[in-house]
């Protein structure tokens, strides 16, 4: 999986995921620099994403994900510090169901625990056609983006798997088991989530924080980054990363 690389050779090292349609840094592009002057950020593309292929003869899943954010967590050396935005915390949250030993922080962005329908309306928004109509200069950026995967066209392929829906159900009585840090981000205007799903996850998970973000979307830590950056450092801080 490929992966950029930022920061001092020693510090802890902290794995940032992206969410659906995106890459590495695309996701991550406010956090990544000032995360890096303290820890050794990775920003992986994973897998049908940016710089990372689908592995050959393998249909597109969330265990794929699942898989492969396994595998380069055991890779860098666990525990580490994950944080997964939509998608990369879906993927996160699936992970630490059944290898809760590889997480020494999580941090949760924009996430779901079960399907619902402001995830299904926010899917809807990125079929490939209605969105470069609506967004030229946005389609743009993602085919550039994508590109390394064979061609200016792709991102309409990555879009397509996105947008169908990866599960995002999991369950809660395994993840009860996850006893690292932990902090839920959401914007208080993501049309994306379920504020109760939030709700459930600080019930099996009492010593988690959360933040809600006001005037806050799905992508909160680019959009309001300047709240969300801060608390990103004041959570390592707290717990000693």
């Amino acid at each position: 999986m490929y992966a950029e690389i930022l920061g001092p050779d020693d510090g802890a090292d902290v794995i940032l995921l992206h969410g659906g349609i995106g890459a590495g840094r695309y996701h991550w592009s406010r956090a990544a620099g000032p995360l890096s002057e303290r820890f050794r950020v990775h920003l992986p593309d994973l897998p049908g994403h940016g710089r990372t292929p689908l592995p050959e003869e393998c249909e597109y899943s969330r265990q794929v994900l699942v898989d492969a954010v396994a595998g380069y967590v055991e890779s860098v050396g666990s525990p580490a510090h994950v944080a997964g935005f939509s998608m990369g915390g879906h993927a996160s949250l699936a992970l630490a169901q059944t290898r809760p030993e590889l997480f020494a922080s999580l941090i949760l962005i924009g996430v779901s625990i079960r399907e619902h329908s402001g995830l299904q309306r926010w899917r809807e928004r990125f079929d490939p056609d209605r969105f470069e109509a609506r967004n030229p200069l946005w389609a743009g950026s993602l085919a550039k983006l994508h590109a390394p995967q064979g061609g200016e066209d792709v991102w309409r392929d990555v879009m397509r798997r996105d947008a169908g829906g990866l599960d995002a159900g999991v369950d809660l009585d395994a993840l009860g088991a996850l006893e690292c840090p932990t902090l839920l981000i959401r914007g208080d205007r993501d049309p994306a989530i379920d504020p109760g799903h939030y709700a459930e996850l600080r019930e099996i998970w009492p010593h988690a924080d959360e933040l809600v973000v006001p005037a806050g979307d799905h992508d909160v830590q680019i959009g309001r980054y300047r709240i969300v950056v801060p608390a990103l450092l004041d959570f390592y801080e707290r717990i000693g990363a």
